[in-house]
């Protein structure tokens, strides 16, 4: 029996799966309908994979340099929406780029309040595809659509999507009014109407809970339109389903930030406040913005019974939003900064990459360039602890003879072992799984040797990591014991060491002109840590001839001077790769 049981939790999504196609080959009319809906989805899709595949990383370059203030992010988002047609591909990759740091929280509030109205242009597109035949249209651009695609380069390819997905999406359309038309005789939704504001609250839940279940408020409107023309609605009912897809929407750019830190939440959040609040305003004056509606559509043309009444009040409301919000955006970021906090102390987890971001490559390998940077962070924290220093002192401009007088940080209780699996290793292993799905999605050579540079660094940066931690009881045995000659040698190992931290904080806050002056730099505290690792048997020898150590003494101190050389050694490499100093072709990839 338990047996049976797993086998049926196992396979229970194909199982449903199954009985779903079952169904609806048995109903021929609500399969039509569904089947409509579905193939809409899929011109979404098309359209989506279509302008991402010549995109060039153009749209992410224009993100970060076209969303400087708030009335520039809106329109941003807008524009790019209408053209894409895609609300959540451009709420999806405002989420990555303030998860990754590349725009702030406020130039990402911007764009996505400005989606919401961008999307609005699909009302008037499925609008006026459902009052003409365009059935006709669609095959013709799914034919040519599929011809671009057989054609070699991104170019074609993108463009034989994004013609394909447009005729997907056309044709969508007309199978779910041809299967709206067969069933509404199976089911007759006039029956239930309500009135007053009870059929406002039902229809902005109805509208709310179909895109919710499909996800595309596309989808959703496709089917409230159709179910207008075919008199299954009236028109203010329709109108409070429009407004319903508001709500049911912000469920894409939620599930987008489950995957995303901190920043990627606080942003899904401002859609949620947009969004729901917009909804309740205008369904708390709903009489008044259907009074507005119609003057608007008097005065455009539109005939009291035209769709495209829909398309005006899609648009209209989105519009009151954005000007209600716009001038709050820069509030609204500073209270969920200060609503939402970030981890704590604990395990950390990644600030920058995350998987929804792949498919964007520029954008995904400056992600990984800052995730490896951040990485160094958490290291250079724990490496110069570890040598008694803080980080204010390594970035100061204190004499180092003058800081290693104090040791304080010696007195602190930390563990290098602990703090290397929480602070270290979690995010070399994110950074290796990252960057490891990232290569299958480029091919460019200088992608691919960039992506290895940066998995190089990690590596080396974790593995200096682990080496400071095996010398970490003897450097705060010696460095505090009463032994002067012990304490002059780890002393001289603390200074060493801080120096080489200290140039490399230099070249994190240089301009990249500066680079060949610090790899010349690099390459003598290189040769540096070399001559004294080769000299230390030496150093060593005299201190036991001389009685100032004894031989014990002597072998700890000869092990720390090769694990001192080990880090810096280790430290250097990672800072070739991250700031491309050093070339590499290959990768081990075994975790560190």
């Amino acid at each position: 029996m338990g047996k049976f049981q797993n086998l049926a939790r196992r396979y229970s999504v194909s199982i449903v799966i199954i009985l779903i196609i079952y169904a609806l080959a048995v109903n021929k009319q609500l399969g039509e309908l569904c089947a409509g809906i579905a193939i809409l989805l899929f011109g979404m899709i098309f359209l989506g994979d279509g302008f991402r595949a010549f995109s060039g990383g153009f749209l992410e370059r224009t993100l970060t340099q076209y969303t400087r203030t708030s009335i520039r992010s809106v329109i941003f988002g807008s524009v790019v929406t209408m053209v894409m047609q895609s609300s959540s591909l451009v709420s999806v990759l405002s989420i990555s780029f303030v998860s990754a740091s590349l725009i702030t929280l406020t130039q990402g509030i911007g764009v996505m309040f400005g989606a919401n109205l961008g999307n609005t242009t699909g009302s008037w597109l499925i609008a006026g595809a459902s009052s003409i035949n365009i059935s006709a249209l669609a095959l013709p651009l799914i034919v040519g659509g599929l011809l671009f695609n057989f054609q070699g380069g991104n170019i074609y390819k993108g463009i034989g999507k994004v013609l394909a997905g447009l005729g997907f999406f056309f044709l969508g359309v007309f199978y779910i009014k041809t299967g709206f038309e067969d069933f509404k005789h199976i089911m007759d939704l006039s029956q239930y109407q309500l009135e007053g504001y009870k059929a406002v609250i039902g229809f902005i839940l109805i509208g709310a809970l179909i895109t919710s279940i499909i996800q595309s408020s596309h989808a959703t409107l496709a089917i409230i339109i159709t179910a207008f023309l075919e008199q299954q609605v009236g028109y203010e009912q329709a109108l409070a389903a429009v407004l319903g897809t508001s709500v049911g929407g912000v469920v894409t750019a939620l599930v987008a930030s489950l995957s995303t830190n901190i920043e990627g939440k606080r942003l899904a959040i401002a859609n949620c406040i947009f969004n729901f609040t917009t909804v309740f305003i205008v369904a708390l004056f709903f009489n008044y913005f259907v009074a507005i509606n119609n003057l608007i559509s008097d005065a455009i043309g539109l005939s009291s019974d035209s769709i495209l009444r829909l398309a005006v009040f899609h648009t209209l409301f989105n519009l009151f939003g954005i000007v209600i919000f716009t001038g709050f955006i820069p509030q609204i970021s500073s209270l969920l900064n200060k609503m939402l906090k970030g981890h704590g102390k604990g395990e950390t987890t990644p600030l920058f990459i995350n998987d929804t971001i792949l498919p964007y490559k520029d954008t995904a390998v400056e992600a990984l360039d800052n995730e490896v940077k951040h990485l160094y962070d958490n290291a250079f924290a724990i490496i110069s602890h570890t040598i008694g220093f803080s980080r204010s002192d390594i970035r100061s401009d204190k004499p180092f003879d003058e800081l290693i007088q104090s040791r304080e940080w010696f007195k602190q209780d930390f563990n290098v072992t602990e703090l290397y699996n929480t602070q270290i290793k979690v995010l070399f292993n994110a950074i290796m799984d990252f960057s490891t799905k990232l290569q299958t999605f480029v091919s460019e050579t200088r992608y691919i040797e960039r992506i290895v540079e940066l998995q190089v660094a990690s590596r080396k940066i974790a593995e200096a990591t682990k080496n400071i931690g095996l010398l970490q009881a003897n450097m705060k045995k010696y460095t505090t014991g009463n032994n002067l000659s012990l304490r002059k040698e780890y002393d001289d190992m603390r200074v060493d060491l801080g120096i080489l931290l200290r140039m490399i904080e230099s070249i994190k806050n240089n301009p990249s002109e500066s680079l060949e002056t610090f790899k010349d730099n690099l390459k003598q505290q290189k040769k540096f840590f070399k001559k004294q690792d080769k000299n230390a048997f030496d150093i060593v020898e005299k201190l036991i001839q001389d009685g100032a150590i004894n031989a014990a003494s002597g072998t700890s101190l000869l092990n720390d001077l090769s694990f001192i050389h080990n880090v810096a050694k280790e430290l250097i490499s990672a800072i070739n790769h991250i700031y491309g100093m050093s070339s590499v072709k290959a990768v081990e990839t075994n975790n560190a």
